[in-house]
């Protein structure tokens, strides 16, 4: 049983190295042309990989540039301790796109704002699900089930907003001056509908 869970762990490793390597080489070819004229062909060329192997661990190449965003941004920010951290979150996105900018405009073009902003919508929609629930754990009170799901579908949509006005070139912002005002606002959103219409956690 043991060497079948070392064997798993092996193979997942593998499979994290091989994933890393062909997301930078897509990165690297990205830099110089645009997404979507670069082929699988050359990525596989430039990672010293085989077709079948790119096909193994990815649909397409949309699902390569994905699976960039999941691994270097958003699971990250899954780690912070939201409720303590969430100024240091928002920079982190925020430096990311900075570091990022023209991966993220190529990504914008070859998705589109729709696509771009429903993959924002589904990396963020459960961090500020998580977010209210640390509020709502440190007030001692509880959301109405549909009063919860509103609020945190309003708070994705006008960060997933946001982001994607930075990315696209439409909205200037100042990070300096915009993250801390930006978690102010949220937090104060979440706190002043659980005052007006929490209820007192049984379980407290």
């Amino acid at each position: 049983m043991l060497k079948r869970e070392e064997y798993s762990l092996k193979y997942q490793a593998a499979s994290l190295k091989t994933k890393r390597a062909l997301a930078k080489s897509l990165k690297k070819l990205m830099r110089t042309k645009p997404f979507s004229k670069i082929t699988v062909t050359e990525i596989v060329n430039d990672c010293g990989v085989n077709r079948k192997t790119f096909y193994y661990h990815f649909e397409d190449i949309y699902a390569l540039l994905r699976w960039i965003f999941e691994e270097e941004a958003v699971n990250i920010v899954r780690q912070f301790d939201l409720l303590k951290d969430y100024n240091s979150a928002m920079e982190f996105v925020s430096n990311y796109i900075d570091e990022n900018r023209d991966l993220l405009r190529n990504a914008y073009d070859a998705f589109g704002s729709v696509e771009l902003s429903q993959f924002f919508h589904m990396s963020f929609i459960g961090l500020n699900d998580e977010l209210i629930e640390s509020v709502e754990d440190s007030m001692h009170m509880r959301l109405p089930a549909g009063t919860r799901e509103y609020l945190c579908e309003f708070l994705t949509e006008a960060y997933s907003g946001m982001l994607l006005g930075i990315i696209s070139g439409n909205l200037n912002l100042d990070k300096t001056l915009a993250i801390k005002p930006v978690s102010s606002i949220i937090r104060a959103s979440i706190v002043g509908v659980l005052t007006e219409q929490g209820i007192p956690d049984q379980n407290s």
